[in-house]
């Protein structure tokens, strides 16, 4: 037994004088090559060394998140349905359209009116200023834009107001009808509606009254919708117009409740936001906001916070695009881009800094931002000591064992 102690130890004792110098050597190496280890992504000083700022192009500018970079993404405008389609004070006038069903009522004054079916009677005819009123039935506008009333012909409809319509025939009847007085009713409103189709409960081209009906209102005739509202995009087109908003931005926002107009298209999606969060989290994944706004302190939460063992506190970062113009207000940008153009920005936070945690929780996320947290340093030594024990663990112990067996 002693023989074989005194044989493993001499073994244990050769492999040491042949191997130290070997990991001596490959420690030295693996500091410097420990980038073409495995990772889950860049390390935080990767990213700086990436970022050139005296470069005269660069892939992204990268910012520290600060409280002026927390000011300057508040005051950034995001897509408005009131700054581009204005809100009317009023509701916009009703007019006739095509397909829509309108009936005339005309009245007359004198003893013998145009429109009477039967004779006047005996009192009528002595009351001076007798009125009779003769309703012309309901009738759709056809495709020429017209209707047609007796000893008037085709009268032209669509496109005008009751009211127009009323001087008109008033005008054609004059020398034909004793003192005529018109009235013009829209029954059947089919040209001036709001067409509403996607995650609403009943889909339907809603018609508008005079009374002016806003978004909320047009939704809550259309039955409501089907989804959480923080999952709701509210796409409003009219004519070559077309913008996407959050419903949560209307409910919150009276002037984004905008009145709608004929001929509107009004398309409800469901649409959750959601962020992609890469590197040293719990969970790795694509997750949805589930609520109507999601600060970076949330969004680190809900990916499971920093690990202790992987993560780099100093190398929390954030990837969006931005436009030019918020670009500008947080660092350089070549000057060859339009003012159009769109420049990806990385954020980083350090979060070794109690500071920090203030401006992530001010520091909104958007839809479709990258959340990366890098490892730390340590991390990669770890890994490559981890690798080294992997390839001199199986010398140390078939040495040991053919010791024993000798």
């Amino acid at each position: 037994m002693n023989s074989t102690t005194s044989a493993i130890r001499t073994t244990l004792s050769g492999i040491r004088q042949s191997v130290l110098p070997l990991l001596v050597l490959g420690f030295s190496l693996g500091l410097t090559g420990c980038a073409s280890l495995p990772t889950a992504g860049p390390r935080a000083s990767e990213i700086h060394d990436e970022y050139q700022p005296d470069a005269s192009t660069h892939p992204f500018e990268l910012v520290d998140v600060t409280a002026n970079t927390v000011e300057v993404l508040k005051h950034q405008p995001a897509p408005s349905l009131a700054a581009r389609f204005g809100d009317d004070e009023i509701a916009p006038e009703t007019v006739i359209g095509r397909g829509d069903g309108v009936t005339v009522t005309v009245w007359e004054v004198g003893s013998d009116p145009l429109f009477s079916s039967s004779p006047a009677s005996t009192q009528q005819i002595l009351t001076v200023n007798a009125s009779r009123g003769s309703i012309i039935p309901e009738q759709i506008v056809g495709s020429d834009g017209c209707i047609t009333v007796p000893f008037a012909g085709r009268v032209p409809v669509a496109g005008h107001t009751t009211v127009e319509v009323q001087t008109a025939i008033e005008q054609a009847l004059t020398g034909k009808a004793q003192k005529p007085q018109v009235l013009v009713n829209l029954t059947r409103n089919s040209s001036n509606t709001v067409t509403v189709v996607g995650e609403v409960t009943n889909g339907a081209r809603v018609p508008l009254s005079p009374y002016g009906e806003r978004l909320l209102d047009v939704l809550a005739m259309a039955g409501g919708i089907k989804a959480p509202t923080y999952e709701i995009q509210v796409q409003l087109t009219r004519g070559d117009n077309t913008v996407t908003v959050p419903l949560p931005q209307v409910l919150h926002d009276p002037s984004e409740d905008i009145r709608l107009h004929p001929k509107d298209n009004l398309v409800i999606m469901r649409r959750p936001e959601t962020y992609t969060v890469f590197g040293a989290t719990a969970h790795n994944a694509q997750i949805t906001f589930d609520a109507d706004h999601l600060s970076l302190t949330e969004a680190v939460a809900k990916s499971g916070g920093l690990t202790d063992s992987r993560a780099d506190p100093r190398g929390v970062f954030v990837f969006r695009y931005e436009p030019k113009h918020i670009a500008e207000n947080l660092g350089a940008v070549p000057a060859q881009l339009g003012d159009d153009a769109v420049v990806p920005v990385v954020y980083q936070l350090d979060f070794t800094k109690a500071g920090s945690y203030f401006f992530a929780q001010n520091f909104e996320v958007r839809d479709h931002d990258i959340l990366y947290v890098a490892n730390a340093p340590a991390t990669e030594l770890e890994k490559f000591l981890n690798l080294i024990g992997l390839v001199t663990s199986p010398l140390i112990n078939g040495a040991v064992v053919d010791s024993s067996l000798k």
